[in-house]
């Protein structure tokens, strides 16, 4: 797939550290800005994405000069970036041992210095520029991965990092897991570790990170969160448990919040929810939704009912009947029928659910 850009790194002799000019490409006319950024290096900002190969050509309108196209700008560089860059490509340009060239190793290599610059690359989007193929590239990319010097994300984009920029995340996200586990905290929320790492929103590199601390760290990764599933519970977490669970029969509530606890209780929310993951993480306890619970073997007989119910009056059920079977508040009732749906243990079709259970 073509890729175009809104600016590009050139080379090109000029006097005028900043000026404007117009390129004939492709039978085009286009304006640019240039910026000098290092000897014969020039940044140069088109107010529209243009396409250019690597070392492609380009005369200007008006003069008698060219342009020789380096590399393109994946991203808005201040002067910190572009002075790496100017750099990078000086020690290429006047390397006489090892010419720049189209076909030269050199341009794979680019993109490890791109690495410096931007923490992460898809590189499919800079084939077509450097006129390589997919197979070229991964070849070569692999074989960087395989000497530490890169990290591959995924395969689908040819998504890279450089390998420090991996390991320092990796080392930042153990620290995370480390204070949880020692804090005693069961969750943590995945806002929480991108806003903590200064992570971009890149869900398929965090889960890519993940997948490292799966052999030090136990736990689930849920929609929105991480659930760490092996820590004991203190004498203080126990005492929580008997009181919730106590609270909870007496009541004759089986299907629950953290509020409703709180409210029924004097304990604090810290305590409530330590003990209730206790409770969804050993199987005593499920939950409905993002705010209600039920006991699992209240769930169960629940369930029971259902296949009794299909067997004596039929598959279909409404709300009415439902609430009579299960004596169960509207408010409770809403949240286990949509819980019983996304488990396909029912299908709504219009104000009834279909009993998919077998009798």
């Amino acid at each position: 797939m073509e890729m175009k850009f809104n600016g590009y790194i050139v080379r090109l002799k000029q006097r005028e550290n900043i000026f404007t000019g117009s390129l004939i490409t492709s039978g085009k006319t286009v304006s640019a800005n240039f910026k000098k950024i290092g000897k014969e290096l020039f940044a140069a900002n088109f107010k529209n994405q243009v396409e250019f190969k690597f070392l492609e050509k380009a005369a200007f309108k008006n003069k008698n000069k060219v342009i020789l196209v380096l590399l393109p700008m994946i991203s808005t560089y201040n002067k910190r970036k572009l002075t790496k860059i100017s750099k990078f490509l000086s020690a290429h340009i006047h390397n006489t041992h090892k010419p720049f060239t189209p076909e030269g190793g050199k341009k794979n290599h680019l993109v490890l210095n791109l690495l410096t610059v931007e923490k992460f690359l898809k590189v499919q989007d800079l084939l077509d520029f450097f006129s390589t193929t997919r197979d070229q590239m991964i070849e070569f990319l692999v074989e960087q991965e395989i000497r530490k010097a890169v990290k591959i994300i995924n395969f689908t984009d040819l998504f890279i990092t450089s390998y420090e920029n991996f390991q320092g995340y990796l080392k930042e996200l153990n620290t995370i897991f480390t204070n949880c586990y020692t804090s005693r905290i069961k969750t943590i929320a995945l806002s929480e570790i991108q806003s903590t790492l200064k992570l971009p929103q890149l869900p398929l590199f965090l889960k890519y990170l993940l997948k490292y601390l799966t052999h030090h760290f136990s736990f689930k990764l849920l929609k929105d969160k991480i659930l760490f599933q092996t820590l004991p519970l203190t004498d203080t977490e126990k005492n929580s448990l008997v009181e919730i669970e106590t609270i909870l029969r007496k009541n004759k509530i089986s299907i629950f919040s953290i509020e409703s606890i709180i409210k029924n209780s004097n304990l604090l929310y810290k305590e409530v929810n330590n003990s209730l993951w206790f409770l969804v993480e050993t199987g005593q306890v499920v939950q409905l939704n993002e705010t209600y619970f039920i006991f699992g073997d209240d769930l169960h007989k629940i369930v029971n009912k259902l296949k009794k119910y299909k067997r004596n009056e039929g598959e279909m059920i409404d709300i009415k009947a439902f609430r009579e079977l299960t004596l169960f508040s509207r408010k409770h009732i809403i949240p286990l029928l949509e819980y019983f749906d996304n488990q396909r243990i029912t299908r709504r079709i219009e104000n009834q659910r279909k009993i998919l259970l077998p009798t």
